[in-house]
């Protein structure tokens, strides 16, 4: 049995999530909080298996730093409930020690597939809502991709990073590969291959915040 404690702030969506991910015999809610101080102070005192992180809570707490001293407490895992996801947001949070980030929209059945498989010791797992290549980006990848969605051209990202414009042009052409923005079969000259992969792998990361 999965010792559960959910944290949300706005009473209804914490009432009913409790509801229905208690509903089985897999999971136990042990406690539940709505501010991020609340939340630290009974975390600590049970130590909950799974902890269920709202983003957003009132508290002097930061999500940031509630959720660094959740995911340093002994055997203790935080799984982040959220209303949206933003693509740099939802990594920075993994990043930060969350074992996996789930929206508020997904299916009771999904966020409990989800609890399930972190507590049997999965990380990075994330909505089935979310692009399913993105927790394969790295902290360095996710850079990059800042830099191109910056205002200016290609030659002024190369600039701001102080790399040479044919290396940032090679690594988005990888990335965009890694991300599945190539068609295998294109038979666009190089050139134009090159010049429209990169603006759609421009495109890709406005769309998830980057």
């Amino acid at each position: 049995m999965i010792r559960l404690m959910v944290v949300d702030d706005h009473i209804p969506t914490r009432e009913q999530i409790v509801k229905e991910l208690g509903s089985g015999d897999l999971i136990e809610v042990i406690a539940e909080a709505g501010t991020s101080d609340e939340a630290w102070r009974v975390a600590q005192q049970i130590l909950p298996d799974l902890v269920l992180l709202d983003l957003h809570l009132p508290g002097l707490t930061t999500t940031e730093d509630l959720l660094r001293k959740l995911s340093g407490l002994p055997n203790v895992k935080v799984v982040i409930f959220a209303s949206k996801a933003p693509a740099s947001d939802v990594l920075d949070l993994l990043d930060g020690g969350a074992s996996g980030y789930v929206l508020k929209t997904d299916a009771a059945a999904l966020i409990r597939m989800a609890l399930l498989m972190v507590s049997r010791g999965s990380t990075g797992v994330i909505s089935p809502s979310l692009p399913r290549h993105l927790t394969r980006l790295s902290a360095d990848e996710r850079l990059i991709l800042r830099h191109l969605t910056q205002r200016g051209k290609l030659p002024k990202a190369a600039e701001r990073m102080g790399i040479p414009q044919s290396e940032l042009e090679a690594t988005a052409m990888h990335l965009a590969g890694k991300l599945e923005l190539i068609k295998e079969d294109s038979d666009e000259p190089p050139d134009e291959l090159q010049a429209s992969s990169i603006e759609k792998l421009i495109k890709w990361a406005k769309k998830h915040g980057f």
